[in-house]
């Protein structure tokens, strides 16, 4: 229950990435909260950041694993990591289905699973196991937004466990408001061409558009993705977009030059450690 949403820009330059800050617990707790200084936007490289939506230990669970196999200083494909997303994911969903589906009724792993149901491909036992198997979800969407030496990209990582590029298109979005999102950044013609001034508002109306959806908080954290590092937005980056928010197309020219002012502001400043 969440948005995330990503936007290329600049001529497939920068990104620019946004998420709301609502958390959901689940069993036991089954919990959501809106925690202000909580954070969806991990960098996980100085050019690479991973937004997700989900509950709050397998999202945590994915970003520790990818984040322990890269150096924070060091370049990397985005596509790289992007593929180790989609390894952490379904590792993640294996070790989900064993916990609750394997091991309670059949003390087995998954690989031992799999050989049991080559061996008795007729049992209706293992046939009703693995109808649950198919069924689980984890509830769980993961965007990688980055720049690399061939530029921008963006990959989202889905149930079961499949990695999809978004370079085509040049946006993305995901969680319970993706779809409000997306329709948001479509009106607005949002493309990988567009300056950064157009791409931020576009990406912040995207997700206030987003929050009539069930699960999305009001709180929002935006970040961008330029030459070589990631700077995420302060408060007077989010009082100008406040101020030009009408649920309108594009700002107007003054609110345009406002924006741009805070824009270069913010992407020039010194990149802080979040």
């Amino acid at each position: 229950m969440t948005v995330c949403v990503g936007a290329i820009c600049e001529n497939g330059q920068s990104v620019v990435v946004a998420a709301d800050k609502m958390v959901t617990f689940g069993p036991p707790m089954s919990l959501q909260t809106e925690p202000p200084t909580f954070q969806k936007i991990t960098a996980v490289t100085n050019q690479v950041v991973l937004l997700a939506s989900g509950s709050v230990p397998d999202v945590e669970e994915i970003v520790s694993t990818v984040s322990s196999q890269f150096g924070k200083d060091k370049k990397y494909a985005v596509k790289a990591i992007a593929e180790q997303v989609n390894e952490a994911y379904v590792a993640l969903k294996r070790k989900r289905v064993e916990a609750l589906f394997l091991k309670p009724f059949l003390g087995a792993d998954f690989a031992h699973f799999q050989q049991m149901i080559v061996q008795s491909s007729s049992s209706q036992l293992l046939q009703q196991m693995l109808g649950l198997i198919m069924q689980h979800n984890l509830q769980t969407e993961v965007l990688i937004a980055g720049v690399d030496d061939s530029g921008a990209h963006l990959f989202t990582v889905v149930h079961p466990g499949q990695l999809f590029p978004a370079d085509t298109m040049g946006y993305l979005t995901t969680g319970s408001g993706g779809l409000h999102a997306a329709v948001r950044l479509s009106l607005a013609q949002q493309c990988k061409v567009a300056s950064l001034v157009e791409t931020v508002y576009n990406v912040y109306e995207a997700k206030r558009a987003a929050e009539v959806a069930p699960g999305v908080g009001k709180f929002t954290d935006l970040a961008v993705i330029k030459e070589g590092h990631v700077v995420f937005a302060q408060d007077d980056v989010f009082k100008a977009l406040e101020k030009a928010h009408k649920e309108k197309p594009s700002p107007t020219d003054a609110e345009r030059k406002e924006l741009s002012e805070v824009c270069d502001a913010w992407t020039n400043s010194k990149p802080e450690s979040k």
